[in-house]
């Protein structure tokens, strides 16, 4: 028995139960939203993580993953994820809940040496996931507060030149002395 191949064939069971687990994270109503529209127009953050866990899904079960394809189906979701205002255990806890939904696909084939071996590089996989959608969520955390410093920055001299307290914007580095009025 070749547990790729049943995986393979599960999958969009498989892919459905996950897509349920990390909606499940949002409110009740975004959650239905967001699994009712299948329109990628009129639902793209549900679109995005359908499409993205189907793209993982298939990296995971690998033997070995395209570490290019993980990164671009993680990062769809951890994009996402980081714009919301989830904890990071919960942003990134979608990674854990494969695990236990594929484990449950072969629990039966369990004793077979190949499995147990095929499980043990299932969960090598999960915690490069786990490992990969860190960096990449505080990568989008960083950059998510490094927009809203400069919007604030940006504010803040709007004001000062609407005021008269300054003429123009000052240049980085600049002392505001050297261009107040």
């Amino acid at each position: 028995m070749n547990p790729q191949t049943l995986l393979s064939e599960k999958r969009k069971e498989i892919v459905g139960k996950w897509f349920d687990e990390v909606i499940g994270a949002y409110p009740e109503d975004g959650a239905k939203f967001f699994k009712e529209k299948s329109d990628p127009f009129a639902n793209p953050v549900g679109n995005t993580l359908y499409r993205c866990l189907n793209e993982l899904f298939d990296e995971v079960i690998k033997s070995e993953m395209d570490q290019a394809a993980v990164d671009n189906a993680l990062d769809g979701i951890v994009r996402i994820q980081s714009l919301q205002e989830f904890m990071p255990s919960v942003a990134i806890g979608f990674i854990f809940t494969i695990k236990p939904t594929i484990s449950k696909r072969v629990k039966k084939y369990r004793e077979d040496k190949e499995v147990e071996k095929y499980l043990t590089a299932l969960d090598a996989n999960i915690e490069c996931l786990l490992r990969r959608s860190f960096d990449l969520y505080m990568q989008c955390r960083q950059k998510v507060f490094e927009f809203r410093a400069n919007q604030s920055r940006d504010r803040v001299r709007q004001l000062l030149i609407k005021k008269g307290y300054i003429k123009e914007l000052p240049e980085k580095g600049e002392n505001l002395e050297d261009i107040t009025t």
